[in-house]
């Protein structure tokens, strides 16, 4: 199992009503900001690690799973290059990763919150947060760990963070590979009703719900 990290516990979500229709000084006072897009396509971060406010409550509400069509383009080709490199298994099988590396796989040149502030078009980040942030959310510069203890393991129901909440689900849902001309289209218009969030989360297996009603997550360091 993961190692409990103590620097984490004073970590917490701050439920904020109609958040998306603050201005950046209501944000800031609510300790967020509107960064870089997540794999997800949300904006708003915390100020201090820079996860995802849209993303932390997925995944306290123990949603594990993406459509390959709805993640943002600065991410979703680069995705289906790493997926590809997955041997994708039962849930409940390790899924090794074909990466160079001996003891565990290399940091991979991938887009983070940190374009935000350093301009540059990606940073190395570990395939296991890539992955993670693919299927469960963007935890900014939080750690991410495995349950199973393989260095070479990306099957995301084996991989948590300070968010996660008790046992994982039993299956991913959705798990969407392969692009599909009619679902980008369908998101295309969505974007122009400003309603693509909507359309992406109701191919969710359940309903996210609201945070207040989500336990507090147990503390994760990476491993």
């Amino acid at each position: 199992m993961a190692n409990i990290s103590s620097h984490l516990s004073k970590i917490n979500f701050r439920y904020i009503k109609d958040i998306d229709s603050l201005d950046d000084s209501q944000l800031k006072s609510h300790g967020y900001y509107s960064g870089y897009p997540c794999p997800h396509r949300h904006r708003i971060r915390d100020i201090d690690h820079h996860w995802c406010y849209h993303c932390v409550i997925k995944i306290k509400s123990n949603i594990c799973g993406f459509n390959l069509n709805f993640i943002h383009p600065y991410y979703n080709y680069k995705y289906e290059k790493l997926w590809n490199k997955i041997s994708v298994g039962f849930p409940d099988d390790c899924w090794d990763v074909k990466l160079p590396g001996t003891k565990a796989p290399k940091r991979l040149n991938f887009p983070s919150y940190r374009v935000f502030y350093t301009g540059r078009a990606s940073e190395n980040v570990t395939p296991q947060k890539i992955i993670y942030q693919c299927a469960w959310g963007d935890i900014g510069d939080l750690h991410v760990s495995k349950t199973c203890g393989n260095p070479w393991c990306l099957n995301p129901l084996h991989l948590v963070s300070s968010w996660n909440i008790g046992m994982p689900p039993q299956n991913i849902h959705p798990f969407t590979l392969d692009f599909k001309p009619e679902l980008l289209m369908l998101l295309h218009k969505a974007r122009l009703l400003g309603k693509q969030q909507e359309v992406i989360e109701q191919y969710y297996k359940q309903t996210i719900r609201h945070p207040l009603f989500a336990p507090d997550p147990p503390d994760y360091d990476e491993g």
